[in-house]
């Protein structure tokens, strides 16, 4: 089994930004944040515990990899973070683990000559590289860097939800925030 994990900052603590109050976006809006559908099993529109959800488009535009929706389960969740298990049919395989977490950490500033409070996000997880695809290992190369382009642009869309975008990352990424052109 291999694991992965990315931090990303998501700007300065201030009394509207927060690992809470971005935890809180995530868990309240996953539409408005993660880079491809979450549609709840029985309609929920907020990420709540037990619950079950079908990702959709993860893999790219009308599912170009053809592994259909990747359905999870949230098997943990608290107020700064929470766990989707993956369930059968799902392209990493089931009983995987993706876990969203924030929290605040001492960042340097100006070189190091000034110390402040940030707020960051971690995505982290495990899967297997054995399954059911024609080119698996060649399909989890390619799915592990899609990985890590979907997770930089869920970073990128909740410094939005939060306010704390840079100009730069507002002229790279601009318009509708999706992984993959939705036609």
């Amino acid at each position: 089994m291999a694991t992965y994990r990315h931090d990303w900052e998501l700007g300065m603590l201030t009394s509207t930004v927060s690992a809470f109050r971005a935890m809180e976006i995530l868990q309240s809006r996953p539409n408005d944040i993660f880079p491809f559908t979450v549609k709840g099993r029985a309609g929920e529109t907020s990420i709540k515990l037990g619950s079950t959800y079908d990702l959709i488009d993860t893999t790219g535009p009308f599912d170009s990899f053809l592994t259909g929706p990747d359905p999870v389960t949230v098997t943990k969740l608290s107020s700064l973070s929470f766990t989707f298990t993956t369930l059968a049919g799902h392209h990493r395989g089931a009983g995987q683990t993706i876990s969203f977490e924030t929290y605040d950490r001492l960042a340097m500033e100006d070189d190091g000559l000034t110390m402040r409070m940030h707020v960051y996000l971690t995505q982290y997880g495990t899967y297997i590289s054995s399954f059911s695809h024609p080119f698996s290992s060649l399909f989890n190369i390619g799915a592990n860097i899609g990985a890590s382009g979907a997770w930089a642009l869920q970073a990128h869309n909740l410094r939005d939800a939060l306010g704390t975008l840079g100009e730069y990352e507002k002229i790279i990424i601009p318009g509708k925030r999706a992984v993959f052109p939705q036609w």
